[in-house]
């Protein structure tokens, strides 16, 4: 195996702390997405045996941000999934029935539908390896048994634990086989089988939700349909839009109702303990539990909703004691920074996102029907909300609405202090490809800058959903920045200038840090760790003045590479003076290259990034502004010489952008200059003339 790759194994195999441990992964799997080639020779290990817990960990990373940038409009996701699936495709021969359980699993765990070439590995694709009853294709009782061997120690009630397990092995099984195992499945006599089928009626893939469909109404035939049963499938019909399913439901449901069916179901309604849900992030994602007790059973229930495709993931996990469901929950509101909710929030969250899937043609998670089970929402249907809708649930009142002009200007300008309040504004930008190519269209910062603006323009709906949704979080947890967020949810879905929302004005600026960092070389691996998971509010990532602090902030990061801040000022004067405009795609590299070894950490390496930016934006503000000469270059000979160095390493490093013809006789007297100063030969006489020069090639740049 190739020794990077090693490398990177060993590391995650050894023990961390849990937060270390998924830092450390999701720079592995960023790391694998830009070198495809890295995580193909992972996927052709597991030809060779089964693949190691690190191993597979990587997998799972790798497959899980591709996923995540293909659901962001990144064509780099699309593309890795497609070269991993082609990998996966020519180890057919290769593949053991272990092994593409295994494949299959890193798939199903990153969210994917695992590759179609690891259908031939546990049964041959062969017409007459079925039997056949009245014409619906049957497997044998010793091959099903023999599959189903790996249910028998499930608990009596965890349809999720077994949803679970038929998510990773169904994928290995050619068509025919997945339908007629999943319609014996439907007729098995357990509970657990008939509602695990029940669930299945929502799989995307027809040979599984026909196979279910199919065996329920021979379970309804054989008069083996419960009232529980009876009721999950006809909860489950007003999720589903596919007309010959809703057929096929019909019938069962009116058989069932002509002949009767056992009243079986005598449990007490449960009780939530308590919900808590993180705040939707800039992709309009979102993850809810809650902690649930019915009679002597305690579980945990956790839900994955993302805008546009409704309800990706849910599943329950069994809690042996209250103890280690409190431990469970705390745990995930801790590492999520999760807000405390209540019920009516869960199950109208719920809603709007089983209307948000159908008007999307996503099918909710199969596993959703065993939190519906287990929370006692036995009415959960589609619920169609607007921007307007959810907002009126944030502020039931009416109370922003009926505020004058400028008192929902201000509650709207309040906006600007967001960021400071809430961590996971860190994720609201936009870093899709059609906000990289309207970036990447601009040949000059101001370009950039507008096209940016109007890339925004078209992305309006989705931003106010993503505040409105915040709202109504925010209203259940009774904080009061809630009606902030209603004003500004409400005045974008009005059309209000997105400029004169302050927050626009981060995801902006966030957005276009995101396209700087994201064509910069992944860190070297090995040495490093995770020093903390995010820069304290108002420290790095905030889009402010270059003031003391951050200077002072900047000075001590330089320090390990022997930069001083005179150096980087002259570095990045050379940027936003050179003839042609360089892309801080191009520039941020060139930090890199210089500083990136020196640095403890990769957090240490972002939040440089972070204040260069900042003192990068600073510093052409300043040009533009005409500064006197002592904002732009220090006058202390030392210093000066120290800044002329980075200001010709800025030029050398992009000579493209520095073209002879464009100097003419100014620019060459000014090369002179700063070749003699960083010679520490400096000519104090220059300098009202450098100033000019200075301020005249900035209002130049092409």
């Amino acid at each position: 195996m190739d020794a990077f790759l090693s490398k990177m194994v060993r590391a995650v195999e050894a023990p961390k702390l849990p937060l270390q441990q998924s830092e450390l992964l999701r720079r592995c799997g960023k790391d694998l997405l830009t070198r495809p080639d890295l995580c193909a020779a992972l996927i052709q290990e597991a030809a060779s045996g089964p693949l190691s817990d690190g191993q597979m960990a990587m997998l799972v990373a790798a497959l899980d941000e591709a996923r995540m940038a293909d659901e962001n409009g990144q064509r780099k996701g699309r593309t890795f999934l497609d070269d991993m699936r082609d990998v996966v495709a020519l180890l057919d021969a290769d593949l053991t029935s272990q092994t593409a359980l295994s494949l299959s699993s890193a798939w199903t765990r990153a969210g994917l539908t695992p590759p179609p070439s690891l259908a031939h590995a546990v049964i041959s694709e062969d017409p007459d390896a079925f039997a056949d009853i009245n014409g619906i294709p049957d497997i044998p009782d010793e091959m099903f048994d023999g599959i189903f061997k790996g249910f028998n120690d499930i608990g009596e009630d965890s349809v999720s634990a077994m949803l679970a397990m038929l998510d990773e092995m169904l994928p290995t099984l050619p068509p025919e086989a997945r339908f007629a195992f999943i319609r014996k499945l439907a007729t098995r006599p357990e509970s657990l089988c008939g509602d695990a089928a029940a669930a299945l009626l929502l799989a995307t893939d027809a040979s599984v939700s026909s196979g279910a469909l199919t065996g329920l109404a021979l379970r309804q035939q054989a008069g083996d349909l419960s009232q529980t049963l009876l009721s999950r499938i006809t909860l489950i019909r007003s999720w589903l839009q596919d007309p010959d399913t809703l057929r096929g439901m019909d019938e069962i449901i009116r058989s069932a109702l002509k002949t009767g069916t056992p009243a079986t179901d005598t449990r007490s309604k449960p009780k939530i303990h308590r919900v808590v849900s993180s705040m939707v992030d800039g992709s309009g994602a979102q993850s809810l539990s809650m902690a649930i007790q019915s009679g002597g059973r305690r579980a945990l229930a956790v839900v994955l909703l993302k805008q546009g495709f409704g309800v990706k993931d849910a599943f329950v996990l069994p809690c042996t004691s209250a103890s280690e469901q409190k431990q469970m929950i705390a745990q995930i509101a801790n590492e999520s920074g999760a807000l405390e909710a209540t019920t009516d929030y869960a199950f109208t969250a719920l809603s709007w996102a089983l209307a948000d899937g159908q008007a999307n043609g996503t099918m909710p998670a199969a596993g959703l029907l065993d939190v519906v089970e287990t929370a006692g929402f036995a009415d959960l249907r589609p619920r169609s909300a607007d921007i307007a809708d959810i907002a009126a649930i944030a502020d039931p009142e009416g109370a922003v609405s009926t505020l004058s002009v400028r008192a929902r200007g201000s509650l709207i300008m309040a906006s600007e202090h967001w960021p400071d309040h809430f961590p996971i504004s860190d994720s609201w930008f936009e870093d899709s490809d059609a906000s990289s190519d309207a970036i990447e269209s601009a040949t000059t910062q101001n370009a950039m800058t507008r096209k940016l603006w109007q890339h925004l323009e078209t992305r309006r709906d989705f931003w106010a959903m993503i505040f409105a949704r915040n709202a109504a979080l925010l209203a259940a947890a009774k904080n009061p920045t809630t009606p902030e967020l209603v004003a500004v949810a409400q005045a974008m879905s009005e059309g209000r200038d997105l400029k004169k929302a302050p927050i626009m004005h981060f995801v902006h600026a966030m957005s276009f840090e995101a396209w700087v960092h994201q064509d910069a070389p992944p860190m070297p691996f090995g040495g490093l760790e995770v020093t903390e998971e995010r820069a304290a509010p108002g420290t790095y990532a905030e889009v402010a003045p270059f003031g003391t602090k951050e200077q002072k902030a900047l000075d001590k990061l330089l320090r390990p590479a022997k930069i001083t801040p005179a150096w980087m000022e002259g570095f990045l004067t050379g940027l936003c003076t050179a003839p042609k405009f360089i892309k801080p795609s191009e520039w941020i590299i060139t930090i890199f290259n210089v500083v990136a070894e020196d640095l403890a950490s990769d957090a240490d390496l972002q939040k440089l990034l972070d204040l260069i930016v900042i003192a990068y934006n600073h510093r052409l503000s300043l040009l533009r502004d005409g500064a006197p000469a002592e904002a732009l270059f220090p006058a202390d000979p030392v210093l000066f010489s120290i800044w002329a160095d980075g200001y010709l390493t800025a030029w050398e490093a992009h000579k493209p952008h520095w073209p002879n013809k464009s100097l003419g006789k100014d620019g060459k007297a000014m090369r002179a200059l700063l070749e003699q100063a960083a010679d520490f030969k400096t000519k104090p006489d220059q300098a009202p003339a450098l100033h000019k020069w200075l301020i005249k090639q900035c209002d130049k740049q092409k």
